[in-house]
């Protein structure tokens, strides 16, 4: 169980470094959103994927050290929390209290994350309606340029006048 928790707390502690590698990366993600940089939005973009691959792999470890300390604990395996696990070194306080630390130390740089991911997420969406809005604005000047084809006294049409010049009533 020792060598389990050992494998457990190492794997939080890479989880967590890796993370908080990742915040710089946000933020240099959030200073291109604003410039509208699109080539250091790309390159951001696939470091991004490397990161994640290696994160994908820890998590994917971490779920089956879990698995096997749930096995041991008697725990559904599907189920199990890092918190019944600290719960379960109750008789170990300085493991405890280190796997306390990491899972602290791992929530609080995935929050950051987060946060920083929702503040892009936004500015994202920001950009985007800019370029629908002006987009709509183009589209609309380009019609607007398209139907206004009268002449100063609105009796000729591209040069053409109208069959019609003038209005009877009585007709």
């Amino acid at each position: 169980m020792a060598s389990l928790m050992e494998e457990l707390m190492d794997t939080l502690t890479k989880e967590e470094k890796l993370y908080s590698e990742l915040i710089p990366i946000e933020e240099e993600k959030t200073r291109a959103i604003v410039s509208n940089d699109l080539e250091k939005m790309q390159s951001i973009t696939d470091r991004e994927h490397e990161m994640v691959d290696k994160t994908t792999a820890l998590d994917a470890k971490r779920e089956e050290v879990a698995m096997n300390i749930a096995t041991v604990l008697g725990k559904n395996p599907k189920t199990i929390t890092l918190e019944e696990i600290e719960d379960s070194l109750k008789k170990q306080p300085e493991d405890r209290k280190k796997l306390q630390q990491i899972h602290d130390k791992l929530r609080k740089t995935v929050a950051r994350l987060k946060d920083i991911n929702d503040q892009n997420k936004e500015l994202l969406q920001e950009s985007m309606d800019m370029v629908e809005f002006n987009m709509n604005v183009m589209r609309s000047a380009q019609m607007t340029a398209g139907s206004s084809n009268y002449g100063s006294d609105a009796s000729e049409v591209n040069g053409m006048a109208p069959q019609h010049p003038r209005f009877d009533a009585t007709q």
